[in-house]
């Protein structure tokens, strides 16, 4: 008898200051397939002093924290040997502070919002691509670099490792949110489209979503 495969589970914890919406994303969570949920903290520094840090994968974290706000806890995070991949989870959608949000490092960005089947399905994007960026955010963050100086000798160059279809896929970033998106776009399966991005990422020499779409921004500029 064959074994089936299991599934891929991934230990999540939350940082919001906020108790009842505390309460609410922490019951949302441990109902959510795809999630073990390590622990729900009230502040930064509550976190960063729990041994339980080091078990987590993925990270919420609301930008407005007392003390230690979101942007400060996300570089204080990605400094560490292995950092939780860390996702944005406010009520912004301030240019400056999605700009500064991924320029810390973090990998997603999501917005609050009261439609639960929206979050649910903004929640499924992160687990199943790593990230979660918005077309609207995609947009806004092309455009901000495409409008920021070139970088010396930039990565641009090794856009032309690309296969044909590695492009397509590439161009296709700046316009679909979701790996599941850009399949339907460009005709292939979620499966496939992720194949394709984790190769992009290992020729363009970067791990996100947005420093891909910064690589070609810069392609325009040069």
């Amino acid at each position: 008898m064959s074994i089936p495969p299991q599934k891929f589970v991934q230990r999540t914890a939350l940082v919001e200051d906020d108790a009842v919406y505390r309460t609410y994303l922490t019951g949302l969570l441990k109902s959510t397939p795809g999630i073990a949920l390590v622990h729900a903290w009230e502040s930064a520094e509550a976190m960063l002093a729990d041994t339980r840090l080091v078990m987590v994968e993925l990270l919420f974290i609301d930008l407005e924290l007392p003390g230690i706000n979101g942007l400060e806890l996300i570089s204080r995070l990605n400094r560490l040997k292995n950092p939780p991949r860390c996702v944005v989870l406010t009520c912004s959608m301030e240019a400056e502070h999605v700009f500064a949000a991924i320029r810390n490092g973090a990998s997603g960005y999501l917005v609050k919002t009261p439609d639960l089947q929206v979050f649910l399905g903004n929640l499924k994007q992160v687990i199943e691509d790593g990230v979660s960026l918005s077309p609207f955010i995609a947009r806004m963050l092309i455009d901000e670099f495409r409008h920021s100086p070139p970088q010396p000798g930039g990565r641009h160059l090794a856009l032309r490792n690309l296969t044909v279809r590695e492009r397509e896929v590439l161009d296709c970033m700046a316009s679909h949110g979701s790996a599941k998106g850009m399949g339907a776009a460009l005709g292939l399966s979620h499966e496939t489209v992720r194949v394709h991005m984790k190769k992009i990422y290992q020729k363009l020499h970067v791990n996100s979503k947005s420093a891909a779409l910064a690589v070609l921004a810069q392609e325009t500029q040069s």
